[in-house]
């Protein structure tokens, strides 16, 4: 079935090419090439990652918020892919590789990111050598340099505890060992994320992991501004803010909408808060399927109903703020976590199709999902294998007037609105009769 899936628009693609031209064509690469930081050798995965060949949209994200926005976009990023064997995903890349750093901070800032929010592990590993994700974070520092308006802020995930605590420590003596390496690595960067004056920490499943004695940690190091998960971040007097995840349902009850009620529970308990920083949360969908730490009668599964999820996470914030309610930070998840299928790196499949029908100069357009559409380019190939742009034309366009004197191969192509994979019509031959 996966495999038919994959085949279809190919098809389509050259079916609506039988009326316009004599032959089948594939629509040129170069119009739609890949153009992500993913890994070109990585193949789409069936809990819904995108393969790394993806054409992805670079319109800016912000232009999915709401206007006059001041708010700042972070990818939620994981450092962990080393040995492929290691993982449930061969990803095709070493979180450790400055170029692949590079490229991927290269890819964020194309889309309009503002930052990272790094899932964290700690300093060292439980026998004291340093802790790989470290080592990936901290040679990753000098590329991120090289995009001076991007920041960049730590998550204290549970697994430095879990997997990573000091001897004989718990939870609150963990977090404790971490702060001044913490203060001392990164706090220290102009590029470290900071509100009102103080850095912010985002911690997850700390509390899941045992009891934390949170006044110690805040008297410790009074300067971090801590943001917890969820509620409990609006419900504790020390705490700084909150953050919302995705929560997704049990995958043997998969239905075909997201389930988006904790999400607005989070904005319901943000204006209870207006003095707590919220971060909300967007995000395409999740699947678990190939997630190794996920017991087979335990996964979890949110659709991504064609892009649908991913733009109703948008409204829900746009319902909630505005440019007199400001939302202080977004966060993206997430970036690279291909195990839970919430991959963004590799784009977002919206499921468009795309026919033209040619009737002398007019082009009679059909596209289908089209509020994952962006808008529409018209282009013409040259004979060098270049291709110049004839015009710009808004996604409900559902005709086109070709200008007088088009000649040669015409390609439309529908580029998504942001994250959401690109799609190109099959070659358009004015003057040829259908």
């Amino acid at each position: 079935m996966r495999t038919v899936k994959r085949i279809l628009p190919a098809l389509t693609l050259c079916f609506s090419a039988v009326a316009l031209t004599a032959h089948c064509e594939e629509p040129p690469p170069n119009l739609a090439p890949p153009n992500t930081s993913a890994s070109r050798t990585f193949e789409a995965t069936r809990n819904g990652n995108l393969g790394g060949s993806t054409s992805v949209s670079d319109v800016n994200i912000h232009t999915l918020l709401y206007p006059g926005h001041t708010t700042k976009v972070l990818a939620h990023y994981l450092p962990w892919w080393f040995n492929p064997e290691s993982r449930g995903v061969a990803v095709g890349y070493r979180s450790d590789d400055p170029a692949q750093a590079l490229r991927t901070f290269k890819d964020m800032h194309a889309r309009g990111v503002d930052g990272v929010i790094v899932d964290w592990y700690g300093q060292h590993d439980a026998n004291g050598q340093p802790e790989p994700i470290d080592v990936a974070w901290r040679k990753s520092m000098p590329e991120l340099e090289k995009f001076p308006d991007m920041s960049f802020s730590i998550m204290v995930d549970a697994g430095t505890y879990n997997f990573n605590h000091c001897k004989g420590c718990d939870v609150t003596q963990t977090v404790l060992s971490q702060l001044d390496y913490l203060s001392r690595a990164y706090f220290s960067s102009r590029q470290y994320l900071r509100y009102d004056g103080h850095p912010v920490v985002y911690e997850f499943g700390l509390d899941w992991a045992g009891k934390v004695d949170w006044s110690r940690i805040h008297a410790a190091h009074p300067e971090i501004a801590w943001v917890h998960i969820h509620k409990q971040g609006f419900d504790r007097d020390d705490s700084a803010g909150a953050f919302v995840w995705v929560a997704p349902g049990l995958a043997s009850r998969k239905t075909g909408s997201a389930d988006l009620s904790q999400l607005k529970e989070f904005y319901r308990y943000a204006r209870t808060e207006p003095a707590k920083i919220a971060t909300g949360g967007v995000f395409k969908g999740f699947d678990d399927l190939l997630a190794a730490w996920a017991k087979p009668n335990e996964k979890h599964y949110m659709p991504q109903a064609c892009g649908d999820t991913w733009l109703e996470t948008f409204a829900l914030v746009n319902e909630e703020y505005s440019a007199t309610n400001q939302l202080p930070f977004l966060q993206l998840i997430t970036w690279n976590d291909y195990e839970e299928g919430t991959a963004l790196e590799p784009g977002i499949d919206n499921c468009v199709t795309l026919q033209t029908h040619l009737s002398g100069t007019t082009l009679a357009v059909e596209l289908t999902h089209a509020a994952t559409v962006d808008h529409l380019e018209l282009y013409q190939a040259l004979a060098d294998g270049d291709f110049r742009l004839i015009n710009r034309y808004a996604a409900a366009t559902s005709t086109i007037a070709l200008p007088a004197g088009t000649s040669g191969t015409l390609y439309l192509k529908a580029v998504g609105k942001p994250f959401f994979k690109n799609v190109v019509s099959a070659p358009i031959t004015p003057g040829r009769a259908e």
